[in-house]
């Protein structure tokens, strides 16, 4: 055999042996993602995809802002996983269903709004890529459209609270760029936390009319008003000239006198 021939066996070999170790991998990594998804598949949903799934069910005609909170108040107390609550609002947003769609996102806002991690959590699950498909998904209705879009506009217009996490960020000047219009924020997210108090309390029109009715109008001359003023001083000094010639003690219990 030929130096050459010896050659072209031996590459064809080493070919042999590559390709053999670079299907191997590719086998072994196929296996190990079917197996990932049959454990996601057996093991059925966790606590948090449970909770995420009764707050914001299709039989709630709103938002259970008592059940959303008490969720948040989970997060933060540690009491469930918070990144598992994410995956699962992020879950309930893929979905189709109008209302489902709306309740997560309302969930989402709540979380991030009163829960310190919440953002970078929702970063890093890539919920901002769900909430972009929606809003180029020409089947999600108005409502839920206008809803994230409103959320991103939030969160992208906050550069200096979300510095830390450009992605926010961008992802607003992505769809800005794109030519995306933005419904604008909400009257919620505009209004205060607290409705200030009432600088005076309002009265009935009617109730004012009668009240100026039954309020006599006085008015005085020049002549009366200095008269009035002369009574007050009058009186003011004779006050001054009995505390200053009595025992304090005494004047002060001539209750008649004062």
């Amino acid at each position: 055999m030929s130096d050459n021939l010896m050659e072209k066996v031996s590459a064809f070999g080493e070919r042999l042996k590559i390709g053999g170790a670079e299907v191997s991998r590719k086998m072994s990594e196929g296996v190990s993602q079917m197996s990932f998804k049959m454990k996601e598949l057996f093991q059925g949903p966790n606590p948090a995809d449970k909770l995420v799934e009764d707050a914001t069910s299709e039989t709630l005609e709103e938002p259970d802002w008592a059940m959303n909170l008490d969720l948040c108040d989970m997060i933060n107390s540690e009491k469930i996983n918070s990144v598992e609550l994410i995956r699962g609002i992020k879950k309930r947003i893929m979905l189709k269903n109008p209302r489902v769609q709306y309740l997560a996102l309302v969930l989402l806002e709540t979380c991030v709004k009163n829960c310190e991690k919440a953002f970078s959590e929702v970063a890093a699950e890539r919920v901002l890529d769900e909430m972009v498909k929606l809003i180029d998904d020409p089947q999600t209705v108005v409502n839920n459209r206008n809803k994230a879009l409103m959320l991103i506009e939030s969160w992208g217009e906050s550069t200096g609270e979300l510095r830390y996490l450009p992605v926010y960020e961008e992802t607003y000047k992505s769809l800005r760029s794109r030519g995306i219009r933005f419904p604008g924020r909400d009257n919620e997210s505009l209004a205060p936390i607290f409705t200030p108090a009432r600088s005076a309390p309002e009265v009935d029109a009617t109730l004012a009319q009668q009240m100026q009715h039954d309020i006599p109008v006085q008015s005085f001359s020049a002549e009366q008003t200095k008269e009035a003023f002369d009574v007050a001083r009058n009186s003011i000094e004779l006050l001054t000239t009995v505390l200053s010639s009595s025992p304090e003690q005494d004047a002060l219990q001539d209750l008649d006198l004062i």
